[in-house]
């Protein structure tokens, strides 16, 4: 198992996102809090899993009007990071 620290602003955007499934907000319901951030266990296939779907989410959501990184593109471009180097 993996273990992935993410911040609460992360937290709280995955777990209020739409593009997760149950399967996956379990994992976040299952997160070890830590002061302002929170340890999640997953898997490899997991973790491959939800940096997928936020790297997909990200071509759609994470970009303004003159191709910038949004603020939602910020939580999700560290998300696929943090994802990724577990």
């Amino acid at each position: 198992m993996l273990r992935v620290r993410i911040n609460s602003t992360e937290y709280n955007y995955l777990c209020q996102s739409s593009f997760l499934n149950d399967k996956h907000k379990k994992l976040l319901l299952a997160a070890q809090k830590d002061g302002d951030e929170y340890l999640i266990e997953v898997s490899d296939d997991q973790a491959d899993e939800i940096r997928d779907l936020c790297g997909e989410h990200l071509q759609v959501a994470g970009f303004d009007e003159h191709y910038e990184l949004s603020s939602e593109g910020r939580i999700l471009e560290s998300l696929v990071d943090k994802f990724f180097y577990a």
